[in-house]
């Protein structure tokens, strides 16, 4: 399982589950890939939470995958940005997918805002963006 990418502990867990496995052995299997350094959350959790960033994907869309993961809550709650690089990373998307042209309407800076929320990036980030937003 683990030859192909890394998985947090819930991942393997459940899979192991679904294939008979007892929780005795589940719990035997997770403490030996543990002690083996095969399995650490906090670090899968930093080593996705660069990747996602680097694809452009805001704090919120990186919570909310880490949790789909099976990642503990008290790591994921840990993954935050600085609200400065959250906002920098937001406006270099934004100029990578929408021209000045396309921000100068009401109607331009609603869609950038829909399609920067989808991304994942909080609402206090999108505001900071536009000048003119009321």
């Amino acid at each position: 399982m683990l030859a192909r990418r890394a998985q947090s502990e819930a991942e393997i867990s459940a899979r192991l589950t679904t294939h008979g496995a007892s929780r005795t052995t589940v719990g035997k299997v997770l403490g030996r890939l543990r002690s083996l350094g095969y399995i650490d959350d906090e670090k899968l959790a930093a080593e996705w939470t660069e990747r996602w960033k680097e694809r452009g994907f805001g704090v919120l869309r990186i919570q909310a995958e880490l949790r789909k993961s099976g990642i503990a809550e008290a790591i994921v709650e840990r993954v935050s940005l600085g609200e400065r690089e959250e906002r920098g990373r937001a406006r270099e998307i934004l100029a990578r997918r929408f021209s000045a042209a396309d921000l100068r309407d009401r109607r331009g800076m609603a869609r950038a805002a829909r399609f920067l929320a989808g991304r994942g990036f909080t609402p206090e980030v999108i505001d900071s963006l536009f000048e003119v937003w009321e």
